[in-house]
C-alpha cells in the first residue's frame, strides 16, 4: 500500500506544476532575456576577439610614358586618365598602391617618386614595370622621369620640372585608435 501512496503523491506534485501555454511563453521570454544578458556580459567583458571590419585596400593604377608634342608626358591609362596625373592614395598600414608603368615612347624612361625612393626599372620602348608603394605617412611627392635630359645641362637630372605628384592623404575615420 505504501507504493500506491507514493505514486499518488508524485502524480500530485506534477499536476501542480502543469505547463500551460501562458507559462510556456513566459518561460521562453525569460530564457531569451537571460541568454541575451549573458551574451552582452560576455561580449562587453572582452570575450570576443576584435576583428577589423574593413579589408586591405589595393589601389591599382596604370600610366604610360608618351611623347606629346615633342615633350615627355605621363598619361594615365587606368585610374586617373589625365596627362601627368596627380596620383592619390590614402595613408594607412592596410593600403597598397600598385603602380604599373608602361613605356609607349621611342626613348628609354624610368619613373622616380622623390621622397619615397620608389622607382621603376629602366623601361625600354614597349617595356612595363610594377612598383608597389605602402603609404604610411601623409605628404606630397613629385615624380620625375629619371632619364629625362636637362636641356640646359645636357645630362639626366631630376632637378627639371616634375611630371606630376603622388599625394598621400589621411582619410577621416582612418585611425580608430
Amino acid at each position: 500500500m505504501s507504493m500506491r501512496t507514493n505514486i499518488h503523491y508524485n502524480v500530485g506534485i506534477l499536476s501542480r506544476f502543469r505547463l500551460t501555454d501562458g507559462k510556456f511563453v513566459a518561460f521562453g521570454i525569460v530564457g531569451v532575456i537571460a541568454v541575451f544578458a549573458a551574451l552582452i556580459f560576455f561580449v562587453g567583458g572582452g570575450g570576443v576577439r576584435h576583428v577589423p571590419i574593413t579589408f586591405n585596400e589595393i589601389i591599382q593604377t596604370t600610366v604610360a610614358f608618351r611623347d606629346i608634342d615633342g615633350e615627355t608626358k605621363v598619361v594615365g591609362l587606368t585610374g586617373n586618365t589625365q596627362v601627368n596625373p596627380t596620383l592619390v592614395s590614402r595613408s594607412g598600414t592596410d593600403t597598397a598602391y600598385v603602380l604599373t608603368v608602361t613605356n609607349q615612347d621611342d626613348d628609354s624612361h624610368m619613373l622616380y617618386i622623390d621622397g619615397l625612393n620608389a622607382h621603376t626599372k629602366i623601361l625600354r620602348p614597349g617595356d612595363s614595370d610594377k612598383i608597389t608603394i605602402y603609404p604610411k605617412r601623409e605628404g606630397v611627392y613629385d615624380y620625375y622621369d629619371r632619364l629625362a635630359i636637362d636641356p640646359e645641362k645636357g645630362t639626366t637630372s631630376t632637378s627639371i620640372n616634375p611630371l606630376g605628384q603622388f599625394r598621400i592623404v589621411k582619410v577621416a575615420g582612418d585611425d580608430w585608435s
